[in-house]
């Protein structure tokens, strides 16, 4: 059976053509079984992208391996962590430490990508505080975009540093040999309500069928202290089903036809982080954020505490620390500031369990790019 830790949408809708006659009608070929029940898991994946308020470009992956969508999904490489209460562990500070020197003593390059945000300030502080300075590669996208979210950092630390600006954010990135970390899964973690671009929009509304709505028009509440139950009771669903996605979506534009496993690493992907995060739901000690353009500022500067302490213990910038906002560094802000009217072309449709990397330079003939999945495994529904 072949297992992913990586699926984009256009293998998933290569499937869906593939499967269909010349007339868009199912191939009579299939069994009628596998047919129904791909059809119902596209659905039914749908729904709960929607429900966990995720884009339909997205993937779910049942972090405990128990509940199955359109394909075979990996946990292998991931950490399993199931919901209960863990006693006896550290400080944040210094499970991220650990954690960054368990990284750091593999001996290999490490490639960080970091935008000047929170989330990427702490893990750009973790491994300069327990690394060779040697062993750091800091890789940027955006020039002067990212060097203005913290100025003060890029001067004293990064310059110091064997670093790079690309326009193609991760295309550059290199698995195969060396460490791959960011610190993307640090909001699902600490109190993000929803996916950015999503809730960032979007308005509570108890008698809709997910339990928000977007409206363009209205200031994004979800994130309202008055919402706090609704967030309570929908955090775990989300992030059993979405923090695997969340972090190896990362992956999309890689530039290697087979990956190290071993050395995807992002800081945040750690057993014992996701116990104290865990923790600190069971204890309710969130405060819930949007992390949108048109979101309240000061909900989002008093969210992730935690990871702001860490700020701050290392690097003694309390304003920076306390006041900083989010960081949305998108392509088009990018290829604008290069002069590129055109955003890279994500190469990586696929990603095996063991990291062999489908793509279109590696899988693909030309003439037959709408056939793309008669390379691919079949979907959950019909394999053993």
């Amino acid at each position: 059976m072949t297992k992913f830790v990586y699926i984009s949408n256009e293998y998933r809708n290569a499937w869906w053509t593939y499967i269909r006659n010349e007339h868009g009608q199912f191939d009579s070929n299939y069994d009628k079984n596998f047919l129904e029940e791909f059809e119902f898991k596209l659905d039914e994946e749908k729904h709960f992208l929607n429900k966990y308020s995720r884009p339909h470009v997205w993937f779910l992956n049942d972090q405990l391996g128990e509940n199955e969508f359109v394909f075979n999904m990996s946990q292998e490489h991931g950490p399993k962590v199931k919901y209960e209460y863990t006693n006896n562990l550290p400080s944040l500070k210094d499970i991220l430490l650990e954690r960054a020197l368990e990284i750091s003593k593999k001996g290999k390059e490490i490639q960080l990508f970091y935008s000047g945000g929170i989330d990427s300030v702490a893990v750009l502080l973790a491994f300069y505080e327990v690394c060779p300075k040697d062993q750091l590669h800091i890789i940027m996208g955006g020039g002067e975009l990212v060097i203005n979210n913290y100025p003060k950092i890029f001067e004293e630390v990064i310059k110091n540093l064997n670093y790079e600006f690309t326009d193609n954010l991760f295309g550059i990135a290199d698995p195969s040999k060396y460490i791959f970390t960011t610190g993307s899964e640090s909001d699902r973690l600490f109190g993000a309500d929803g996916f950015t671009l999503i809730m960032g929009r979007a308005k509570r509304d108890p008698d809709s069928k997910y339990g928000y709505v977007s409206n363009v028009s209205d200031t994004p509440n979800t994130d309202d202290p008055k919402n706090d139950e609704w967030n309570w009771e929908r955090w775990w669903g989300i992030t059993r089903h979405t923090y695997l996605t969340q972090s190896f979506r990362l992956l999309q534009n890689i530039s290697c036809d087979k990956m190290d496993m071993e050395n995807y690493q992002p800081l945040f992907f750690d057993k014992r982080v996701q116990q104290f995060s865990i923790n600190l739901h069971i204890n309710k000690e969130f405060k819930w954020y949007n992390s949108g353009r048109d979101a309240d500022l000061k909900r989002y500067q008093e969210g992730k505490i935690w990871v702001r302490d860490f700020i701050f213990d290392l690097y003694g910038d309390r304003e920076y620390a306390y006041h900083g906002g989010k960081t949305l560094n998108y392509y088009h802000q990018i290829q604008h500031h290069y002069k590129k009217p055109f955003a890279p072309l994500f190469n990586v449709l696929a990603i095996k369990e063991d990291g062999t990397v489908i793509s279109r330079p590696n899988e693909i003939d030309e003439s037959e790019e709408d056939q793309i999945a008669r390379k691919g495994p079949r979907p959950t529904a019909y394999s053993s």
